[in-house]
């Protein structure tokens, strides 16, 4: 660990891609509430609707989908995200493809995020038992920041990416890390960042127990840096030039 860090509130726009609904709580949902407050306009994408994370025989893919995206718009607005994008990919099934980068570089450009959050696809955690998803969306999502959305030929000819310009992403924040190396201190939005994680009611089992464990987790990832509650990245730092 290299100590704490303050989240990028000096930026105008940052866009977090995640594979299902529940992974941005999880993950950043402390970091993402501070940036909002600060004024920072957050985007959230998700590559799926999460419509196979069921154990109950009444669900369908369907009735799940429609029931996941309504708590995923829901926690983010708990969290001051206003918008939401879903790319309605299968559940589980997500490939680091063509379609998937060229859906991610259309979101880069026309957002224009100065950060992007996303999934470590190299060193995730936990190791070797990751979902294939979170691997899959973070590889592809660093591919689509560096270089693709960048350059201007990647993908020419493209329709969904005509009339968009190309568009250089400044830093990537990266979670579910087991070399994170950055912390940032969340005890100011913690209990915001547990109450969105609440409006995936699909999700939760025992809302109090939840309460708890999450409340513990983050206090133990804050213990090595002396601090109550924190959320942990692998932060890079890209070529900045024009």
């Amino acid at each position: 660990m290299s100590g704490t860090a303050s989240p990028p509130l000096d930026v105008p726009r940052a866009l977090v891609i995640a594979a299902h609904p529940d992974d941005l709580e999880s993950w950043c949902g402390g970091t993402v509430a501070l940036l909002a407050d600060a004024g920072v306009h957050v985007h959230l994408l998700l590559a799926t609707s999460g419509e196979a994370g069921s154990r109950d025989p009444q669900d369908t893919r369907q009735s799940l989908r429609e029931r996941r995206e309504a708590e995923a718009r829901r926690g983010a607005s708990l969290l001051g995200i206003e918008n939401v994008t879903f790319l309605r990919l299968p559940d589980g099934e997500v490939e680091n493809n063509r379609a998937l980068k060229i859906m991610l570089i259309q979101a880069i450009r026309e957002h224009c995020p100065d950060v992007v959050f996303t999934f470590d696809p190299e060193h995730p955690y936990p190791p070797y038992l990751s979902h294939p998803d979170h691997r899959a969306v973070g590889r592809a999502a660093l591919d689509a920041v560096a270089p693709l959305a960048r350059s201007r030929l990647a993908f020419e000819g493209e329709p969904l990416l005509a009339g968009l310009a190309p568009h250089r992403v400044r830093e990537v924040w990266l979670f579910a890390s087991s070399v994170a190396d950055r912390a940032v201190d969340i005890q100011t939005t913690l209990e915001r960042k547990v109450e969105a994680r609440l409006a995936h009611a699909s999700q939760t089992r025992d809302a109090q127990a939840l309460r708890k464990s999450w409340t513990a987790r983050s206090a133990r990832c804050g213990a090595g840096y002396g601090l109550t509650a924190v959320e942990v990245f692998k932060v890079l730092e890209l070529d900045r030039r024009a």
